[in-house]
């Protein structure tokens, strides 16, 4: 999380004062008006920026390898803007269609409602009309793919729905017949199967 708010206060500054036709260039941005070059915080920056780099690359003990990658390519990530300034570039599939988010103020506000929303962020994403405003997300398109009404989009993604309950049964079937498999060998008769 602290990185996460490094990196969206780095851009924050790196984009102030300049308009989204200006700032394309990493270089360019990076010696403009919203540089840490120069200021009050230059030095305490370039310690944070220390710090991250050796977390895009740290390796110990106290961590699985797991949580070891995911804070490597996390940090990766945050020394990509803090040092580098680069944007981050996400793109989010999901049933309706992709979204590409291009800021950290995107991504963080991405994160924030994927915690709140939880298994229901999908179709509040491709109903709710506040959440595209709030993404730059096109409802009409978003929709447009399914070509059923809301009541219809309930039946059949719901987890109490025809098309739910049999796979249900199946993944039931299934796993009983693996575990009678497995246990074959006790029966003599072998007609379990």
């Amino acid at each position: 999380a602290a990185g996460e708010c490094v990196a969206l206060i780095h851009e924050a500054r790196l984009n102030m004062g300049i308009d989204d036709e200006e700032g394309g260039n990493a270089t360019e941005r990076r010696y403009r008006s919203g540089s840490w070059d120069g200021s009050e915080w230059e030095v305490l920056m370039d310690e944070v920026k220390q710090r991250i780099a050796e977390l895009s690359v740290e390796s110990g003990y106290r961590l699985s390898k797991k949580a070891k990658k995911q804070q490597k390519a996390e940090f990766r990530e945050y020394m990509a803007t803090i040092v580098d300034d680069e944007s981050p570039n996400h793109t989010v599939a999901f049933r309706g269609g992709t979204l590409v988010l291009s800021s950290w103020r995107e991504i963080i506000q991405l994160n924030y409602m994927r915690h709140a929303l939880q298994a229901g962020f999908q179709v509040q994403l491709m109903t709710n009309a506040t959440l595209q405003a709030i993404f730059g997300a096109d409802g009409s398109v978003l929709n447009a793919s399914s070509g059923m009404s809301q009541l219809e989009k309930r039946l059949a993604m719901s987890k109490t729905s025809e098309a739910s309950k049999a796979a249900d049964k199946h993944m039931t079937r299934q796993r009983r017949t693996r575990q009678n498999i497995k246990n074959h060998f006790l029966t003599c008769d072998g007609e379990d199967i």
